[in-house]
C-alpha cells in the first residue's frame, strides 16, 4: 500500500518523516515498513532514512538535491548543465551547501557537498531536469564558486572557453555583483583578469583586489606572468 501510494504521488525520493507525514503513521511503523521494504529491494537506501524508488535511482540530480537542506548544485556539475542543455555524463556531482556533510557513494554516483559559509549561500534557482525540480546554482553563481574553491571546477584554461560561450545568456553586471558579496579579493582579482582575457571589461575597483599577488590557479606554483592590473600571477 505504502509503495503504491509513493509512487501514486510521483515521488522518487523520500525520508521516513516524509512516508510519517503522508500516511499519517508513526516513525516506528514508518521505519519497519522502510526497513521491509528496501530487504525486498523494492525501495533502495540511499543512507540512513533516506530512500528512492528503483526508478528513482537513475535520477543522480534529485538526490544530489534533496540529501541535505539546504543547498544547490554548483561547480563543474552546474557549468555542464548550462553548457549541454541535459544531464551531464559524469559521476562526480558537486553539491554546495552551509551544512557540513560527508560524501555519499550511490550506485556509480558519488555525491560530494561543498560547505559554504552562510553568506555565501546565496544564487540559485530552481530548474526542471527530467520532471524533477531541482535547485541549481544561477550561471553566474556557478562560475563564481569555480573561481572560488577552483578544485571544485574545470580548469580555468577550459572556464575561459566556457565564460566566453556564456556570453550570450549571462549577466557580466550580476557575475561581479555576486563576485563581490563573496568578499574573497582572491576571487575578484581571478574574475577580473578572467574577464579581460576575454575582451570584457570588469568594473571592479582596486580596493576591492588583493594588496599582493596571488596565483590565478592557487595549486600551481608562483611563477608566470605577473599582471599589475589586477595583482595577479597568470601561473598557467
Amino acid at each position: 500500500m505504502i509503495l503504491s501510494n509513493l509512487r501514486k504521488t510521483g515521488i522518487s525520493y523520500f525520508t521516513i518523516t516524509d512516508i510519517c507525514d503522508l500516511f499519517h503513521i508513526s516513525n516506528n511503523y514508518a521505519s519497519q515498513m522502510a526497513y521491509q521494504l528496501k530487504m525486498e529491494k523494492k525501495i533502495e537506501e540511499i543512507e540512513k532514512g533516506k530512500y528512492t524508488l528503483p526508478e528513482g535511482s537513475e535520477y543522480p540530480f534529485l538526490i544530489a538535491s534533496r540529501t541535505v537542506q539546504p543547498s544547490y548544485i554548483s561547480f563543474k556539475t552546474a557549468l555542464s548543465v548550462y553548457r549541454t542543455k541535459k544531464v551531464p555524463d559524469t559521476k562526480i556531482y558537486y553539491v554546495a551547501t552551509p551544512k557540513r556533510k560527508r560524501p555519499i557513494a550511490f550506485k556509480k554516483y558519488n555525491f560530494k557537498y561543498i560547505t559554504l559559509k552562510p553568506y555565501k549561500f546565496f544564487g540559485f534557482c530552481q530548474l526542471n531536469i527530467n520532471g524533477n525540480e531541482v535547485t541549481m546554482a544561477e550561471p553566474e553563481k556557478a562560475i563564481v564558486d569555480c573561481l572560488e574553491e577552483t578544485e571544485y571546477g574545470p580548469d580555468l584554461i577550459k572556464l575561459r572557453y566556457i565564460l566566453k560561450d556564456f556570453l550570450s545568456f549571462i549577466s557580466i553586471k550580476k557575475l561581479i555583483k555576486y563576485a563581490i558579496r563573496c568578499h574573497n579579493k582572491s576571487l575578484l582579482a581571478r574574475l577580473g583578469y578572467l574577464l579581460e582575457t576575454i575582451e570584457i571589461e570588469a568594473p571592479i575597483k582596486g580596493k576591492d583586489l588583493p594588496k599582493d599577488y596571488v596565483k590565478f590557479n592557487p595549486a600551481g606554483d608562483r611563477q608566470g606572468k605577473w599582471i599589475a592590473r589586477w595583482n595577479i600571477i597568470d601561473n598557467l
